[in-house]
């Protein structure tokens, strides 16, 4: 089955999807920006229209992100997937279910303190947004030797706001996918990062 992957901002998802990756290889990696991205760049009916609204900022309407979700669905040749930024509105999880109707929920939950607190004091890799936490020792990312810097929207307030929108978006979500009877596992984020995955190695053994 398919993996949504759902958590606050700074509950580990980077970490634990590359983690899940290399641990169970048959699995293939979709990051709603990204493949947004890249589809804007393809010679698809709708892949113009979706580098004008990346452009101007504004959201891709759902009925071009269902098509974009087709095209990537008649292409992929692996195997199962790991979705990470989508579905995050109702709305959005009726056109996610249309295309990929069966999956599971791996919900990182992490206290909003704690990820105020994370965020706050994060810095980023700017060549693929990877993030390092307060404490990483050193000025340089150890996966791309990339200078690591502080984004101008980390500040205390901006965190906060993106926290609420996550909150106002994603608790409906887990709320009707208990109503669809789906399966959804929570895991304790604010544990330390092997604890974390050797959790959800144990719920994917079960598949």
């Amino acid at each position: 089955m398919h993996i949504l992957l759902v958590g606050i901002q700074w509950s580990g998802k980077w970490t634990q999807a590359r983690k899940l990756l290399e641990k169970f290889s048959w699995y293939s990696f979709f990051e709603m920006g990204q493949k947004l991205r890249n589809f804007s760049e393809m010679d698809e009916p709708y892949s113009k229209t979706v580098k004008e609204y990346l452009n101007s900022g504004k959201l891709v309407p759902l009925d071009i992100v269902g098509e974009m979700l087709k095209h990537y669905k008649n292409n992929h040749t692996g195997g199962n997937i790991l979705f990470d930024g989508i579905p995050r509105t109702l709305e959005q999880l009726d056109s996610f279910e249309k295309v990929f109707p069966d999956y599971f929920i791996l919900f990182l939950d992490l206290e909003k303190e704690e990820a105020i607190h994370r965020l706050s004091n994060r810095r980023i890799d700017p060549s693929n947004g990877e993030s390092f936490p307060a404490d990483f020792v050193g000025d340089f990312s150890p996966f791309t030797g990339n200078k690591l810097i502080r984004r101008e929207d980390d500040h205390e307030d901006a965190v906060k706001q993106r926290i609420a929108t996550f909150y106002h978006n994603t608790l409906p979500l887990l709320a009707e996918w208990a109503t669809r009877g789906k399966r959804v596992y929570r895991i304790d984020a604010s544990k330390d990062i092997n604890t974390v995955f050797e959790h959800i190695k144990v719920i994917l053994s079960a598949y």
